[in-house]
């Protein structure tokens, strides 16, 4: 287990094997978190197992991680910092999915902020992209309270995207 980033009340740490049913209960098999993220289907904890095998940080920094509340210390949800090509390939975005128990509490912000800093202090990058399903309102106010801005409408895997880019100074 690596910790990647800490926040007053969060952590982010990579991956572990034995995360995936807990993460799958949270996140994968909750109808309104799967639909305002992935658009699609429940998973079956199968399809999350492989999902997250292709898909999470089990060993750096970029890559989806498990959010692990201090007080707690139990599983939130997943963020991290991935490459993306929306603009430019070598742009990076942020990402956060909360399981719903945790909507509305300041968590996304909380670590969108930390995972912002990831990009410009450790990546020197001079800027971030966010990517959003149109409907998830939530995440949407969200990037905009941060300063996020709407630059555009795409297609992606995951369905119709909306991406948000800030400028880092």
């Amino acid at each position: 287990m690596q910790q990647i980033l800490n926040t007053p009340r969060l952590i982010l740490r990579t991956i572990e094997n034995n995360d995936f049913e807990e993460i799958h209960r949270k996140i994968f098999s909750n109808f309104n978190v799967v639909k305002n993220t992935f658009g699609s289907e429940l998973f079956t904890l199968d399809e999350t197992k492989d999902f997250l095998v292709k898909n999470a940080n089990f060993n750096g920094s970029l890559g989806l991680s498990v959010i692990i509340e201090k007080q707690s210390n139990t599983i939130l949800g997943l963020a991290g910092v991935l490459k993306c090509n929306y603009m430019d390939d070598n742009d990076y975005e942020i990402g956060f999915i909360l399981q719903e128990e945790s909507w509305g509490k300041g968590y996304a912000s909380e670590i969108a902020m930390a995972q912002i800093n990831q990009v410009k202090d450790e990546l020197k990058r001079n800027r971030v992209l966010a990517a959003s399903s149109p409907i998830n309102k939530a995440s949407i106010k969200t990037l905009e309270s941060l300063g996020f801005i709407y630059e555009k409408k795409l297609e992606t895997s995951r369905g119709e995207r909306l991406i948000y880019v800030m400028e880092l100074k």
